[in-house]
């Protein structure tokens, strides 16, 4: 056994030393087999058995290779890996000129980090670059994929891209679209081509369908058609695009137009976006809504249960930010609509514009300093009780400053003073009222942390403020709070008796006797408050939230949230609400979802009201999703139920990589959608 050793490490060295001295020009050549044997007069090279060759970065593997080195042929058969960059092609038969990097590989497959693919015989044209016939590409690593692309032809570049024409992709064995052209970017993730199917069924609308084809054009631009029925209420048709580059560039637009049938109008709605860095300092971003009407239909939406979208919010700003300070100025339409009136609610807008500036904290002779300061330019709409839309401006400016500073007066005890101005002015408190005012309001509090032991701390902190009289320095005493709008103890106590179980309670005291005064409702004490949080390990989480009041002491408030398991894997959670105001009745959530096995995912939650004393239960809000995994695709059920209103809808979409590269639960890369029904 030793002497065969020794002869066959003489004969791999008297190889290696024909290789790269007289051969390859260069190239090194490192070949390793179970039996190798050289022909000097023809200068051929026969390996056998567990062969492996590594030349120029390619790993070759066969069962069988035999290397001319006169003419620089390499001919390699039986089970023949090769592994070039993060590609790998595997074929019954290859031909290699090593010179001139040029062969043929018969009855090749293959895989690359976001794809399988089959292909009768490739030629090799370049020392990158392979011409390919009659070609199968696919997520999919089954003999016969579930969902597959075929062309006659195509160009393979390794770890770049695969690009075929005239190719057809198919669904099982039934071909579904055409491509002049597709190209597969092996540099990215996933493929570029991929689509979704959403068949459902509402209440108010009965059956429907949307479907959206996605197409990745670069690692930057995404584009996707949307084709929607939307049974009783039509059709809907849309596109959407996004643009990413990183920390530089951040562009979206969507549109969808539909024709409903239920409304007997057109509609249509425009969402553009956009966000760019100019530099180091200064960002720019926009974004708009354009609607056809004052209510443009949500019902196709149903994820929110918001069945009508009567906001719409557009804005433009610039924003500075040094290591010293941020700057941001905007301009900002915002309006609500009122579905029934078809007109502007309280609450719209126009902001034309608002400026706020903001100084980070600088230190002053050991204190830190801080200054804010705002000014908004506003358009008021406001509606009357004869629902007429009317408008009127309001120009408000603040300016804050205040300084704080903490003192370690001891290893247990800190002290920390903060003092402050507000200065607030503003052209009218009312539509009515358009007098000019101006407020300032002097403020400042005094937190003391003490840490009784290692494993509690107490805060106890004052808080009080002023207000001036309009237009004066002086403290405005003619108002029911004599100018003192806060003058309050807050005491906050931490337990911390490991690192799992955290108890806090919180409570105050207002020193101001306001009842006195004859506030009807003022309380003095604030509710007590405690906080458990008991997390003893990652799979389980448990919440407490309690609120008394202390004068009158009575029982206010409790909340009970818990959480068992992973929500990935297998979880378990039940919250509980009580409140005083339905002293009869609980707030449930409940929701468990699990793994049936390797394929199936489970998830339900109910949100319902318990009458726990007559055991009555009310209130219909169920959501309910099933998940499949389909090898190469995601298939999902998902029905919702809350009151009288349901949908069913079932989604069905292609995995963006290889079953390998994909995510137990099926999900891929996030991507950027503007859907109104996603």
């Amino acid at each position: 056994m030793l002497y065969r050793k020794i002869c066959l490490l003489s004969i791999l060295f008297f190889i290696f030393f024909i290789l790269s001295s007289k051969c390859f020009s260069a190239y090194e050549v490192n070949m390793k087999a179970d039996s190798v044997t050289y022909q000097q007069d023809d200068e051929v090279v026969n390996a056998s058995g567990n062969v492996e060759l590594d030349w120029t970065g390619k790993i070759i593997k066969a069962d069988n290779i035999e290397m001319k080195i006169k003419t620089q042929q390499l001919q390699a058969n039986g089970n023949v890996e090769i592994k070039e960059k993060n590609n790998i092609l595997f074929s019954d038969n290859v031909h290699y000129d090593m010179a001139k990097e040029q062969g043929e590989l018969e009855d090749t497959s293959g895989t690359t980090s976001s794809m399988y693919f089959k292909a009768q015989k490739m030629i090799k044209i370049s020392s990158d670059t392979y011409k390919i016939q009659n070609v199968t590409l696919s997520n999919c690593d089954l003999d016969e994929p579930h969902y597959h692309i075929y062309a006659k032809e195509g160009i393979f570049v390794v770890d770049k891209k695969i690009t075929v024409y005239k190719a057809v992709s198919y669904i099982g064995k039934v071909p579904v679209f055409y491509f002049p052209k597709y190209t597969r970017n092996l540099a990215g993730s996933g493929s570029r081509f991929s689509y979704e199917i959403e068949p459902g069924y509402t209440g108010d609308g009965g059956a429907s369908a949307k479907g959206k084809l996605k197409y990745k054009f670069s690692e930057q631009l995404n584009a996707a058609l949307l084709l929607d029925y939307l049974g009783t209420r039509g059709v809907g048709a849309g596109t959407e695009a996004s643009y990413y580059k990183k920390n530089k560039v951040k562009a979206t637009i969507y549109a969808y137009i539909t024709k409903d049938q239920k409304q007997n109008s057109q509609r249509w709605m425009i969402k553009p976006s956009y966000w760019h860095k100019i530099n180091d300092l200064w960002t720019i971003q926009s974004h708009a809504e354009f609607v056809s009407d004052s209510y443009f239909n949500n019902r196709y939406s149903t994820k929110d249960w918001n069945r009508v979208l009567n906001k719409r919010k557009s804005y433009i700003s610039v924003t500075r930010q040094s290591s010293k300070s941020n700057l941001r100025i905007i301009s900002e339409l915002y309006q609500i609509y009122n579905p029934i009136t078809d007109k502007l609610q309280s609450g719209s807008y126009l902001m034309l514009p608002q400026i706020s500036f903001s100084l980070y904290p600088l230190k002053m002779l050991g204190a830190m300093q801080n200054f804010t300061f705002s000014f908004e330019n506003k358009t008021n709409y406001e509606a009357d009780a004869s629902n007429k839309t009317y408008d009127y401006k309001t120009i408000t400016a603040t300016a804050d400053y205040n300084l704080t500073k903490d003192y370690r007066l001891t290893k247990k005890l800190t002290f920390k003073p903060k003092i402050g101005m507000n200065e607030t002015f503003y052209n009218r408190i009312t539509s009515a009222n358009n007098d000019k005012y101006s407020t300032t309001r002097y403020y400042g509090s005094l937190n003391t942390r003490y840490r009784l032991t290692w494993w509690m701390d107490w805060n106890v902190s004052y808080e009080g403020q002023l207000r001036s009289q309009t237009n004066s320095l002086s403290i405005d005493t003619n108002e029911f709070d004599k100018g003192v709008e806060k003058n309050a103890v807050m005491f906050n106590n931490y337990i911390y008796t490991n690192s799992n179980l955290i108890i806090r309670n919180i409570t105050g005291y207002d020193l101001r006797h306001l009842d006195a005064q004859g506030l009807t409702g003022h309380i003095d004490w604030y509710p007590f408050i405690t906080e458990l949080t008991y997390v003893p390990s990652s799979k389980l989480t448990l919440y407490v939230k309690q609120t008394q009041d202390l004068h009158p002491f009575d029982f206010k408030s409790i909340q009970f949230d818990s959480m068992f398991g992973k929500l990935e894997q297998c979880y378990f959670k039940m919250s509980a609400f009580y409140y005083q105001t339905n002293p009869d009745e609980i707030d449930l959530v409940s929701g468990i979802g699990f793994w049936l096995n390797s394929k199936w995912r489970f998830d339900y939650l109910m949100r319902i009201k318990s009458k726990y004393k007559s055991m009555e239960w009310k209130g219909k809000d169920h959501e309910f999703k099933l998940y499949r995994d389909l090898h190469c695709f995601n298939l999902g059920v998902s029905f919702r139920l809350r009151d009288t209103y349901y949908e069913t809808f079932l989604k069905f979409d292609m995995k963006a990589n290889v079953p390998t590269l994909t995510k137990k639960d099926g999900t891929k890369e996030i991507d950027q959608e503007f859907y109104p029904w996603k």
